[in-house]
């Protein structure tokens, strides 16, 4: 009878390799305010309990319509997270950013 391959149970995901990114997004929109024209706030994990965050803002509109949106990143924050998401460390600091709710 030929062996049949089982793939091995799953192992449940360390704390250190959750994903925090939701915990993250509130945590930054608390430290620096929603811009008034958030487009979205996107969150990239990287080694070590590093992330990457990147703020996408709309551009004011150019002339009396625009066709279509332009969207840019208006800030991004490297930063160090704990196992359990609290942020710890961020380069640039966060700070509130003029024009934010």
């Amino acid at each position: 009878m030929a062996k049949v391959d089982q793939p091995a149970p799953k192992k449940d995901e360390p704390e250190s390799l959750a994903d925090h990114s939701a915990t993250i997004k509130s945590q930054i929109l608390e430290k620096i305010g929603r811009p008034p024209r958030l487009h979205r706030v996107e969150v990239c994990r990287h080694h070590n309990g590093n992330y990457r965050v990147n703020i996408w803002e709309e551009l004011e509109p150019i002339g009396e319509f625009s066709l279509s949106k332009r969207i840019h990143i208006g800030a991004s924050y490297y930063l160090k997270v704990a196992d359990s998401g609290e942020i710890l460390h961020s380069n640039p600091p966060l700070k509130k950013r003029k024009n934010s709710k």
